[in-house]
């Protein structure tokens, strides 16, 4: 173990650690925050300690000199992410006292990461002030630990990262903009950097620039298309998306080798690049002595710089990342990465991690594939193997298990996705009860169930209920949370959604409009919950009459949909339903319906001939064959779709009934 004495013992870039007098590269002069204080009286009582905030916020810079002030001879350990904490639980010596340094935090919480009973294991029997585990965290990775931002919850790994956040109580918050008292201490530094920093404070924060977040950005942006640097940039693309996609380790120079390619523009690949050894020099050169786009690891290996990985224009990962990635890793980061993939609405590449991890028994990985497998749109596949689930979580747990639970939600989620809407708000009528009998009314997993069913009783037929259900929800979700959390706004969105169904298409589409806008001031316009709120407004659009104006929505949705989620994910498919649907109703009956047999037989391909997406289409291309003059073909396709929707889900089904209707418009075209 090293000492603390020795600022360079860290391993981190300089803009974490103590300033190096003689050096010219020594980073910027330390001003103290307005939480300094309470972060020392923090360290001074022992135990687990996290610092949360934005990157660049300052989080790690303020921990450590923190640290500096309050435990200046504590013996410093700084495990790397990955290591196993049984080395440092033994290397903990009872005649000293110790200081653990977990800085981004979410990187020790992978499948086999820090739990809380090696967290328990690390501080109990000793005096609560002998052993500091002072950690920070960016507060994008600890609100994906949070409930409420999760309507799944069953993933271990989500679980146990959520206990350990849980075990430091309150942590302490870094804002990134800088309070008053913080700017006048700023202004008044001796060092030139800071002053300046302050300067810009109303648009940058001050630890942003004295990171030079903002310049390294556009020195990555700009180095990807002129320059010398092109192969640099592409590293550090690579690096970023490894880190997106789960990587909770440093990537060594090799897979960053093969990775980087996929990053080159294509005229590139022909160019004279620079060697591999001039661009990771190049992308691990700091700027102003603070921080650089690629940190280096002593035991080898290149992490990100975590600003990079917050940035708004980053686009889908490459499916040629994925895969490459995939055959690199072990069988318990892939569980990690699949998980990644899910969350980035990228379930195609879940499903092949997520089996990989099953394949070699990594706990819980089966369950994860399910929900990866409902996600990718093979809702009743997953709906039958949670059937299964549920009967054995009820034997081994018992009903009321939280475990047995989720599995019976989500296998009431996945029969509405799948098409059996009054089955799913049958069984959301017994599972709300339950949770809110065990886990109490304003859990955020009964408030999940009660908007499930609001949004199945809206597709079973009944808009007007589907609102009022919705919108109380949505006041709970509210009054708990705020209104401007995520999962209020998407309970909002469903609230819009139905009362477009219901008739009142320009109510919903200001509604939608307002809160597109508040979404994307809060969480950035590419998160993907405000896609589905613009879907949800163009369609509103399209169903107040003004159908041109929804086609251009529509088709600059599909735009950012593909470069945010790739063009395989499910929503897609649904965007391009909608653009064939506005063509067809601007009059351009031909090139609607040529639209719309393809995607019949991409939903096919995808999904199977009778998933409700695709007879969706089939029932659009019915409609439209009709009114093309083909009542013939309008008719006879007619009869095969009333058919199968009366075969997969009954003659009650909405679906049936608006198949018969439009097969006997099509035999009699008016």
């Amino acid at each position: 173990m090293r000492d603390a004495s020795d600022p360079l013992s860290l391993g981190v870039h300089p803009a974490q650690v103590a300033k190096m007098e003689g050096r010219p590269d020594r980073v910027p002069e330390f001003v103290a925050r307005d939480v300094m204080e309470s972060v020392c009286e923090r360290l001074l009582g022992g135990g687990f300690v996290l610092i949360v905030g934005e990157s660049t916020a300052g989080k790690s810079r303020l921990a450590y000199e923190a640290m500096r002030v309050a435990l200046p001879d504590y013996w410093l350990h700084i495990p790397s992410p990955g290591d196993e904490f049984h080395d440092l639980r033994e290397a903990i010596s009872p005649r000293r006292r110790h200081v653990i340094w977990l800085d981004e935090l979410d990187l020790y919480l992978g499948a086999t990461g820090l739990t809380v009973e090696t967290l328990r294991s690390l501080l109990d029997g000793r005096r609560r002030a002998e052993v500091v585990v002072l950690a920070t965290m960016r507060v994008r990775e600890y609100d994906r630990y949070s409930a409420r931002n999760r309507d799944v919850s069953d993933a271990a790994t989500w679980r146990a990262g959520r206990a350990v956040l849980l075990m430091a109580e309150n942590p302490i918050e870094v804002p990134r903009s800088w309070s008053d008292k913080e700017l006048r201490r700023a202004s008044s530094a001796a060092d030139p950097r800071v002053t300046n920093a302050a300067k810009m404070s109303s648009r940058y924060g001050v630890a942003e620039m004295l990171a030079a977040g903002p310049e390294l950005v556009l020195d990555w942006r700009r180095a990807a298309t002129m320059g010398e640097h092109r192969r640099g940039a592409a590293i550090v693309s690579a690096a970023v998306d490894c880190r997106r996609m789960g990587l909770h380790r440093p990537v060594s120079t090799d897979l960053l080798g093969k990775l980087h390619v996929f990053y080159l523009q294509t005229e590139d690949r022909d160019r004279r690049l620079e060697t591999m050894d001039e661009a990771l020099a190049w992308a691990t050169t700091t700027v102003y002595g603070s921080s650089s786009l690629l940190t280096a690891h002593a035991d080898g290996g290149f992490l990100a710089f975590d600003y990079l990985i917050d940035q708004p224009f980053l686009p889908a990962v490459p499916d040629s990342s994925w895969t490459a990635l995939l055959s690199e890793v072990e069988p318990v980061e892939a569980y990690d990465i699949g998980w990644a993939a899910v969350d980035l609405h990228r379930s195609d590449h879940g499903m092949v991690a997520l089996a990989r991890a099953r394949d070699h028994q990594v706990a819980n990985a089966s369950y994860a594939y399910v929900i990866a497998l409902g996600n990718s749109g093979r809702s009743a596949e997953a709906a039958a193997e949670l059937h299964g689930i549920i009967g054995q979580r009820t034997a081994a747990a018992g009903a009321d298990h939280p475990d047995t639970l989720q599995a019976r939600h989500d296998y009431a989620r996945y029969l509405g996705e799948a098409g059996h809407f009054g089955s799913a708000v049958a069984e959301l009528n017994e599972i709300i009860p339950d949770r809110a009998r065990t886990l109490g009314p304003d859990h955020p997993s009964t408030l999940a169930s009660r908007e499930f069913h609001g949004r199945y009783t809206g597709e079973a037929g009944d808009p007007r209920a589907a609102v009022d259900l919705l919108r109380a929800v949505a006041a709970d979700q509210e009054r708990l949370w705020g209104r401007d959390y995520l999962q209020t706004m998407v309970t909002c969105m469903h609230a819009a959604q139905y009362t477009n169904n219901n008739g009142q298409p320009t109510v919903a589409a200001e509604e939608l409009q307002d809160l597109a806008l508040r979404m994307t001031n809060v969480y950035g316009q590419d998160v993907p919950q405000g896609l589905n709120i613009r879907y949800e407004h163009a369609r509103a659009i399209g169903a107040s009459g003004d159908w041109g104006r929804s086609l251009r929505l529509f088709e600059e949705l599909l735009h950012d949909q593909i470069r945010i989620l790739g063009s395989r994910q499910p929503r897609i498919f649904s965007t391009r339903h909608q653009i064939a649907l506005a063509t067809g109703e601007l009059g351009h009956l031909e090139a609607a319906v040529t639209m719309l047999r393809i995607l019949v037989n991409e939903r096919t391909e995808l999904f199977g001939a009778h998933h409700r997406r695709t007879l969706a289409t089939r029932l659009t291309l019915v409609r439209f064959l009709a009114r093309l003059g083909q009542p013939a073909l309008a008719f006879a396709e007619g009869r095969s779709l009333t058919a199968d929707c009366e075969r997969e889900f009954g003659s009650s089904h909405p679906l049936y009934r608006e198949a018969a209707t439009a097969s006997t418009a099509g035999a009699n075209p008016s």
